[in-house]
């Protein structure tokens, strides 16, 4: 009887242990991912991507909402709300994380790639992985490098054609990142620290002339609506840092990191090819809106703006992670 009693309190215990593990197994995980620009943008685009990923390779365990338009606070404000567990997933140009790592400072070195896809080499490397990992001691688990794209001017003043056409702007800079203020500086205009969603309307009143990003973003802001003139300086590429809180990440089974990762990394191939693929279109159509678009020549512009912001990086931050950059590359 006591051998029966056992062997029935054996099979209750095993079925209970299974029940529990189907019960975590099927139990579903709703993320909030945040970022600053619409979600018809390529930053919109790359964050659909990564939900439907998600849902696929999960059986629609894992959810992600999206909070697009600074719904939820500025870059720096959703930052913060990540490392304290308040937002979940969030995407943003490097140099807002750059308070916490001043590494990440390396890609605000004008003329550092000569192409996206130079960009992404190193990006999608193992480096690119030890980059992203140096954020986890603040809070923060980097999931994959996404894409601002390569930069270019906007203002309302005159077509930029050599540096000293920059004198004098008043140009909306990057916030949180003193070195964007220190190159605008040095190119000699007036940097204005701004969130993305405050630049139409100082363009629109003339508070600031200028300000410079990828055709992406230049075309999903409307900045062509308040912008005479754009110039093709391409003078920095600018990787976005999508990460997510770091406890929540851990907490997850490795199974759902992983999904996580790969979502990602779709996502960000999604906002790349969306970006590539419809930069020519999105020229065209800020020419038929009335902006003068102009080339370049980019000699003039990396002789001026690269070494005074090199120089200034190695000596905060060492040359290791630019000497591993430009080896990957091919470079001296």
């Amino acid at each position: 009887m006591k051998s029966m009693l056992a062997g029935l309190a054996s099979v209750l215990a095993l079925a209970t242990c299974f029940t529990a593990h189907a019960a975590a197994k099927e139990k579903k995980t709703t993320l909030r991912l945040g970022f600053e620009v619409s979600l018809d943008s390529a930053q919109g685009v790359g964050a659909k991507e990564m939900a439907r990923v998600a849902s696929d390779m999960s059986k629609g365990r894992i959810q992600i909402e999206l909070f697009p338009d600074q719904q939820l606070g500025t870059g720096p404000q959703m930052i913060e709300m990540v490392r304290k567990g308040e937002l979940d997933v969030f995407q943003g140009g490097a140099g807002m994380f750059s308070s916490m790592e001043g590494r990440l400072n390396v890609f605000d070195i004008p003329y550092l790639f000569d192409s996206v896809e130079q960009a992404y080499k190193v990006l999608d490397s193992k480096f690119g992985r030890e980059m992203l990992a140096t954020l986890e001691p603040h809070g923060l688990k980097g999931l994959s490098f996404w894409e601002n794209g390569i930069r270019s001017t906007t203002n309302n003043v005159r077509p930029i054609t050599k540096p000293e056409d920059l004198v004098g702007l008043k140009m909306r800079v990057m916030p949180a990142n003193p070195v964007h203020v220190t190159l605008w500086k040095h190119l000699g205009t007036e940097p204005t620290p701004l969130p993305f969603g405050e630049i139409y309307g100082k363009l629109k009143s003339g508070e600031i002339d200028g300000q410079e990003h990828p055709i992406a973003p230049i075309y999903s802001g409307k900045f062509y609506e308040v912008q005479k003139y754009l110039s093709l300086t391409k003078h920095m590429y600018g990787p976005l840092i999508q990460v997510m809180n770091l406890k929540k990440f851990k907490a997850l089974p490795k199974a759902d990191q992983d999904i996580l990762l790969k979502a990602s990394y779709a996502g960000a191939v999604a906002m790349r090819k969306f970006s590539n693929d419809n930069a020519a279109k999105f020229l065209e159509e800020m020419k038929q809106k009335g902006v003068a678009v102009n080339e370049v020549d980019p000699k003039p512009f990396r002789e001026k703006m690269r070494p005074v912001i090199e120089q200034q990086f190695v000596e905060k931050n060492g040359d290791a992670w630019l000497k591993k950059i430009n080896a990957s590359l091919g470079k001296k």
